[in-house]
């Protein structure tokens, strides 16, 4: 059972053939992160567990389905700023994408992009990417290295 005072998210990191990163872009009027780079995904709702949260989610977000993804690595840490701080956990799942961008059908956000580990490192750099979901995909890559995703 989920603590129900932390408040509990459930994000996917696909990659394509190539090891890139799809990611979408939160538009200006976002509440958390306005105009950054982050992974697809949102808050599990009522007696949800993550899975079901992420395929929700997804297909809210995208119209995509998922492909056996793998929850890798979950995280709790405090957002916000002064009284408004809250604890939130996020569940992070990865899979693979067959690349095909023209499947996705976008919903929510202002855009979407590949990114391979380059890109995203640069990115990360200059600010534009959450940073707690930098770490859990830069966290992705060394859980393929041990094939844990084919």
């Amino acid at each position: 059972m989920l603590d129900k005072s932390i408040l509990n998210f459930a994000l996917w990191v696909p990659l394509d053939s190539q090891n890139r990163v799809l990611l979408q872009r939160k538009d200006k009027g976002h509440l958390r992160w306005p105009d950054y780079w982050c992974t697809f995904g949102g808050e599990m709702e009522g007696e949800e567990i993550p899975l079901d949260t992420l395929i929700r989610e997804l297909h809210e977000e995208t119209r995509l389905e998922l492909n056996n993804p793998k929850k890798y690595a979950s995280q709790t840490f405090e957002e916000g700023f002064g009284d408004k701080k809250r604890k939130v956990r996020a569940h992070y799942f990865g899979s693979r994408f067959d690349g095909n961008l023209s499947k996705i059908r976008l919903r929510e956000g202002a855009g979407f992009s590949l990114f391979d580990e380059d890109l995203l490192d640069r990115y990360n750099h200059f600010g534009l990417i959450v940073p707690q979901n930098y770490v859990r995909i830069k966290a992705l890559y060394k859980f393929i290295e041990d094939k844990k995703i084919p």
